[in-house]
């Protein structure tokens, strides 16, 4: 009797497991590394997550599920490593373990990605039959028996990003180890743990662009042999990464709703609730998933070309020069600063010569009657030409856009200059945005320090590099001339400082037109 007992728990046991061995999450969608190695540290930050979710609450045993992943980047986009513990008790069984896993990233262009991983790790198998339900509860040996196997596990995935489409594919257990089992009567009967096929697909699209409104929908389908098919659906309306809320379809499972939101800055928080459906739904109690994230930092991002889009009313190889001058257009700041240097040197050496001491107002008023002269010249001998290039009117405009906001210039150059600078932009017959800021720093705003200070400006979805530069260094103003209609990430960092980061998404009025940011930076404590 007792023999029989053991076997048909371990049967059952079995049974019950063949078709989900694999742990079921609700919150896939926010870290596919959990079934897909691939994508581990996928969104270019270290990031450190935590579920918990119940399941089946009505039932005495009911699976509960504890994951915790850390993961992040090993060679800034190029390869990455990743950390999973994992805590899995389903009635008389309880699943320990961890693994580690490896993913490279092979970028074939800007907008395609190929992503390769693995994992390895070792799984403790317990089965406790003291937790069995039995009908004779007075044999003493069934509650004293706890079988405790220890097993090595894989996985493997791959994946395809081409811009915002998100494929995947992945073989979970791939060893496909058998834990053997002994009771007392020395029965030996075995556990297989069974290769899962996974493909997932995910594809996120702009509701409202210029306010980051975006609606993600993704599916994954799972397949263990000799046994159906399953599949999830699931749809996610997102606000800039900020907050979210969802709901998903799990084939003769449930049905799921799901919402999160951004407590603070880096930390995430996000709850999913299982309605389920069928007969056994009336009797199953609960079934809730609990995530929390927090992302360390995020990783620069760059790129060795941009990419070039034509767009309505603007001829390709114009709208090429236009985009790639303006992804370059710091180098254009660079070189500003370089003739001003040059410039410098020039009268200090006329000076020397001369045997005069010159002061700070004088220098700087030579140096600025130079420059002003000089881009005046270049102003109206490019409007004595008939058909100027896009690409010589274009670096004119920089080199205006670079002294707008110097600290050598005064405020009647600066304003006879924009006049300048909004005729060639009618000229061009392209719209663009100048973005005005200034950076305050809470510790010293007296003292004006902003030598230390660096401003990076990527594009959002392509990770292409505008601009990356320093403020003024006695104001903290900063300029950027950037293409309306598209988000922007503008990131500050300065030396005892926290890390400033936020999304922009600059309106498509038709027209140039000025905006202007403060950005105020805390002090690290």
């Amino acid at each position: 009797m007792r023999k029989g007992l053991i076997t048909a728990s371990i049967v059952l046991f079995a049974a019950a497991s063949n078709a989900q061995q694999i742990s079921m999450y609700s919150h896939y969608f926010f870290n596919p590394s959990v079934y897909n190695p691939a994508f581990t540290g996928y969104n270019d930050a270290v990031n450190a997550m935590l579920i918990n979710r119940i399941q089946w609450t009505g039932f005495k045993g009911a699976p509960k599920l504890t994951v915790f992943t850390l993961d992040g980047s090993l060679i800034d986009q190029k390869a990455y490593a990743g950390l999973s513990l994992i805590s899995d008790r389903k009635g008389i069984s309880n699943r320990t373990g961890g693994s580690l896993s490896y993913a490279y990233r092979l970028n074939i262009n800007a907008d395609t990605k190929l992503l390769f991983g693995l994992s390895f790790g070792i799984i403790n198998q317990t089965l406790d039959f003291s937790k069995a339900l039995l009908e004779n509860t007075s044999d003493p040996i069934l509650f004293a028996d706890v079988q405790r196997k220890t097993s090595f596990d894989g996985n493997a995935g791959a994946a395809l990003i081409w811009k915002d489409l998100e494929i995947g594919a992945a073989v979970p257990q791939i060893i496909g180890n058998k834990i053997n089992y002994v009771d007392n009567d020395n029965v030996r009967l075995f556990y297989a743990q069974s290769r899962h096929y996974m493909l997932s697909a995910k594809y996120k699209f702009f509701v409202v662009k210029e306010k980051g409104i975006s609606i993600a929908p993704q599916g994954l389908v799972r397949f263990v042999p000799n046994t159906p098919f399953q599949f999830d659906g699931n749809i996610n309306l997102d606000w800039k990464d900020k907050c979210w809320i969802g709901a998903a379809y799990k084939s003769n499972y449930a049905v799921a709703v799901n919402v999160g939101f951004c407590l603070y800055k880096q930390l995430y928080i996000g709850y999913s609730y299982d309605f389920i459906i069928g007969n056994i739904g009336k009797y199953s109690g609960m079934s809730q998933e609990i995530m929390i994230s927090f992302k360390f930092n995020e990783h620069k991002k760059t790129q060795a070309a941009p990419v070039i889009k034509p767009e309505e009313n603007i001829a390709a190889s114009e709208k090429a020069d236009y985009e790639e001058l303006i992804n370059n257009m710091q180098d254009q700041v660079s070189e500003s600063d370089k003739q001003i240097k040059e410039l410098d040197a020039k009268i200090q050496k006329q000076l020397k010569e001369q045997k005069a001491e010159p002061s700070e107002p004088v220098l700087k008023k030579d140096l600025n009657s130079l420059i002003y002269e000089q881009l005046l010249k270049k102003v109206e001998a490019m409007f004595d030409t008939p058909k100027p290039s896009i690409s010589k009117v274009q670096e004119l405009r920089n080199e205006i856009s670079s002294f707008l906001d110097s600290e050598f210039a005064d405020t009647t150059a600066q304003k006879t200059l924009k006049k300048q600078y909004e005729k060639l932009n009618q000229s061009q017959d392209a719209a663009s945005v100048m973005v005005k800021g200034v950076i305050i720093l809470e510790r010293n705003l007296s003292q004006g320090d902003y030598k230390t200070v660096s401003i990076n400006l990527t594009e959002k979805g392509t990770g292409k590099i505008i601009a990356s530069s320093s403020p003024n260094s006695s104001t903290g103003k900063y300029l950027f001339i950037i293409s309306p209609g598209k988000t922007y990430i503008i990131t500050v960092t300065n030396t005892g400082f926290q890390t400033y980061s936020e999304e922009f998404s600059p309106e498509d009025k038709g027209e140039s037109y000025e905006m202007n940011q403060e950005i105020r930076l805390k002090e690290t404590h």
